[in-house]
């Protein structure tokens, strides 16, 4: 037995009280003289022995009723070392703390590295103790050793990360660190976590501890999950090329409780300025999007945070994400010598009209195209070009080849039989006969691929049929292509192909008023900047998700840059892909600098915003599922009472102490009435 408060020990004490009472209340006789004994009562001498023993009676009852009530004032409670459930022969036990981002709220990891260390203490002699750390992976702290100096020690250097939750991995690393032990005892595995639902899926979980392994867990989250509101995402372009950001940014803001959130602050910042503000209300367990627009952005990359004023959980109040602002890259429209108006109007038109896109054109004839200055573009748009020199059209070949991007449109200048032998190897398509319509009709753009990039905009507008096509050259695709339009008479509109490291869009009709009159159409304007889009984007990512790895370009000289992570600390693990670029692993959510020397980078890492959702999992299906039903695991509640302060809370040992006592106080008030009217009557 042990106590929680020993110092009230000291109240037994109390018990001379009863003592003394009956010592100073004692019956002495009285020493009288008599001439004679006529006038002595005679006494029988089992009546002064009654008397005698009820007293004493009474006496014990009044000290065990105080002993009683002392001993339930020090809080008195069983306990069993674990040593107990052990077998004769030593065993091996890992320790699984859960270092996730969620147990950095409340002081939850020292706690959980308390019972770590408790489990540590209590381990019987010869027992083999291994430590594992785990987030969405597991990292051994210390493989098994009976030296338990040395494992308070490793504990007192472990911290929380930053990562989400993982229970099958975790359980998953302590069964293979056990799997290298070869004992004959027991094999455990102790698992001090939170506990929070999103680290175990049951519809795909599939890993089961092996039948020979006991499972503890132990809960430090508690039993009511408080309250938390996060940034959960955002979606940004990572590249623009215009001054102001002209498309919608958008963000997720997370209510993970089932209390409402009214008029939460929502913050832009842009490198450690607010640029705008937005309110935002959320109903329980509700997500909402704010969206940002229209503001400016310099030159490079400019670092971005979101952040929502939330006094709950502070890490995942804040989001973080790049937008890099670039210069357009160069392009070249080649279109026919013909006289009159260019058919490039109203191509030149469109893109002069949005100043976000990623290329900056110049236009030339196809004869004064200079084939040598191809290379210097990354977009050509041969715009019914007419016939191409060998030269020109030798270029233009190296260029897709290389990993240019080429869009073809037709028209009255394009003859089918030279454009097919002048570029044979790079067209998507073969050439057939021009197609003319009758006078007064055309030919709508009906089946369309809307899940492609170009046409997802007008998925639910419907008003690509609007636009009347009067000529088009029959194509016949090559076994590489894509179709991703067609005409009501089910010839192709829209082609697509890749050829080496670069694509191919033919349009089979114009892109000006010569055959069609969708430049007359309010889908014109958009189809372009689609098309031009598509072809001009560059795979940058405005951030990465904690874990995830990611790639530094190397500078100009063709070096690796020094990479230096959100805490300032450089980063040494420097693994190079065999192109010579840096792989870069976030481990810490922030803005990573990339030190390039002429101007420097940043990347982006932002935590996995499911772990900010602290609700419980189901722990029976949780054991159920982990150990296949197989009874070798003991459940949270068998387990969670370790500290003395819950032991002694769960049996309440003062509880019956307390009514025992009560009870002997009544015994001994109704025996005394009894003595007492006993006397009166005598």
């Amino acid at each position: 037995m042990w106590f929680l408060n020993p110092l009230f020990w000291l109240g037994i004490a109390a018990i001379g009280a009863p003592i003394l009472v009956h010592l100073v209340r004692r019956t002495r006789a009285r020493r009288i003289e008599f001439p004679a004994l006529t006038f002595v009562r005679q006494v029988p001498q089992r009546t002064i022995r009654r008397r005698t023993f009820r007293n004493l009676l009474l006496l014990i009852l009044r000290c065990l009723a105080i002993l009683l009530i002392v001993i339930a004032f020090t809080r008195p409670f069983f306990t069993r070392r674990s040593a107990a459930k052990d077998s004769g022969a030593a065993g091996g036990t890992v320790i699984l703390i859960d270092s996730s981002l969620s147990m950095r709220r409340e002081q939850m990891f020292a706690s959980a590295v308390q019972r770590a260390g408790s489990i540590i203490d209590e381990a019987p002699g010869g027992e083999r103790l291994a430590l594992l750390t785990f987030g969405n992976r597991y990292e051994v702290a210390s493989r098994f050793t009976a030296d338990k100096t040395q494992l308070r020690s490793i504990l007192k250097s472990l911290t929380a990360g930053w990562e989400a939750t993982d229970y099958a991995q975790a359980l998953r690393g302590a069964e293979s660190l056990l799997g290298e032990l070869k004992i004959d005892g027991r094999k455990r595995v102790a698992l001090i976590s939170d506990f929070q639902a999103s680290g175990w899926n049951q519809g795909n979980a599939s890993f089961k501890l092996s039948s020979d392994i006991q499972l503890q867990t132990f809960d430090v989250g508690g039993n009511n999950p408080p309250a938390n509101v996060a940034v959960s995402s955002v979606d940004a372009h990572g590249v623009v090329f215009g001054q102001k950001y002209l498309e919608n940014l958008s963000v997720q803001i997370s209510n993970y409780s089932d209390t409402p959130r009214d008029r939460l602050a929502v913050d832009l910042q842009i490198n450690d300025q607010t640029v705008e503000k937005h309110e935002v209300s959320l109903n329980s367990r509700e997500t909402k999007v704010v969206e940002f627009t229209g503001f400016n952005l310099t030159e490079g990359a400019n670092r971005c945070v979101i952040e929502v004023a939330s006094n709950d959980f502070t890490p995942d109040n804040k989001f973080y994400f790049t937008i890099r602002r670039e210069a357009p890259a160069k392009a070249l429209i080649v279109e026919s010598a013909a006289r009159g108006r260019s058919d490039s109007f109203y191509l030149q038109s469109a893109l002069n009209l949005n100043d976000a896109l990623p290329f900056a054109f110049t236009v030339k004839t196809a004869g004064a195209a200079d084939p040598s200055g191809v290379a210097e573009n990354a977009l050509v748009i041969l715009n019914d070009s007419g016939p191409l020199s060998s030269a020109l059209a030798a270029s233009l070949k190296k260029f897709v080849e290389n990993g240019g991007q080429l869009i073809v449109s037709t028209g009255p200048h394009t003859d089918a039989n030279s454009l097919n032998q002048s570029l044979p190897d790079i067209l998507p398509a073969t050439f057939g006969e021009a197609v003319q319509t009758k006078a007064g009709e055309g030919l709508a753009i009906t089946d369309i691929k809307f899940d492609h990039p170009i046409f997802e905009v007008f998925r639910d507008s419907g008003r690509l049929a609007a636009a009347r096509v009067f000529g088009h050259l029959r194509a016949q695709p090559k076994p590489n292509a894509s179709v991703l339009a067609r005409y009501e008479d089910g010839s192709p509109a829209l082609i697509e192909a890749s050829t080496g490291k670069g694509r191919v869009l033919l349009f089979t009709s114009s892109l000006g008023t010569s055959w069609n009159d969708l430049p007359l159409t309010p889908v014109y304007l958009p189809l372009v900047h689609q098309m031009i889009r598509y072809l001009g984007s560059r795979e940058a990512g405005s951030w990465y998700l904690l874990g995830q790895t990611f790639r530094v370009a190397k500078d100009a000289k063709g070096d690796a840059p020094a990479v230096d992570s959100p805490d300032g600390t450089r980063l040494t693990d420097n693994r190079l892909t065999a192109a010579g670029d840096l792989l870069v692993t976030g481990r810490q959510p922030g803005f990573y600098r990339l030190r390039y020397q002429v101007r420097p980078d940043f990347a982006a890492v932002d935590l996995n915003a499911a772990e900010g959702d602290f609700t419980k999992l189901d722990f029976g299906a949780f054991i159920s599922g982990v150990t296949g039903g197989s009874g070798k695991a003991e459940g949270r509640e068998a387990n969670r009472s370790f500290t003395n302060e819950e032991i002694e809370n769960r049996q309440k040992v003062w509880w019956p102490l307390l009514f025992l006592a009560l009870l002997l106080l009544i015994t001994e008030s109704l025996l005394a009435q009894r003595i007492k009217v006993a006397k009166m009557v005598g």
